[in-house]
């Protein structure tokens, strides 16, 4: 082992020892300096197109801007939707109303004053009462809202047995006063 490393100290020591031949140093370091150059120089049109797109990466305040932004884009987004999701929710929760409600004597009774005051053209016999036809309207949708309500009502009423119990009691104890 020790003839091998005597053997390698000596070729290094050579090596070392033993300086390249030049012709002429002048033209050798000019003949670099062109090739450095010409290398320089040949930037073909795709890279130039690439560094300028996304050269702004490479400067770090930029960099964290844009982050910044994408993550407040994101949190935008999921805020929205779950709006979205909660309105979504609260609507298949509320009953339809389709206009096939059933009415009682006093919406039929209603509807027919309803109709001779629309065929009198707003003027109700004897003259006591003028009444505009948006509050008219008024109170048709007013009047559907409660129904709707009172639907939703006796539905809840009806699939909850100790309420129903309940409000049974309290209306048999009405019919007795």
């Amino acid at each position: 082992m020790e003839a091998e490393d005597k053997k390698y100290d000596k070729v290094v020591n050579l090596l070392k020892k033993s300086k390249p031949v030049f012709m002429d140093a002048g033209t050798f370091s000019d003949k670099i300096i062109r090739i450095l150059q010409e290398d320089k120089s040949k930037v073909s049109l795709q890279e130039l197109i690439i560094e300028y797109l996304f050269g702004w990466v490479y400067i770090g305040w930029i960099r964290r801007s844009m982050v910044a932004c994408a993550m407040l884009l994101i949190l935008f987004f999921g805020y929205q939707q779950a709006l979205i999701l909660r309105r979504i929710n609260d609507l298949s929760d509320q009953k339809v109303n389709n206009g096939k409600v059933v009415m009682t004597s006093l919406t039929d009774e209603f509807s027919s004053k309803m109709m001779l005051y629309r065929i009198s053209a707003g003027r109700l016999p004897g003259g006591k009462i003028s009444i505009s036809e948006k509050e008219i309207d008024k109170l048709v949708k007013s009047i559907n809202r409660l129904q709707v309500k009172y639907q939703d009502i006796i539905y809840l009423i009806e699939n909850d047995p100790e309420l129903k119990k309940y409000i049974e009691s309290r209306m048999n104890e009405g019919k007795k006063k």
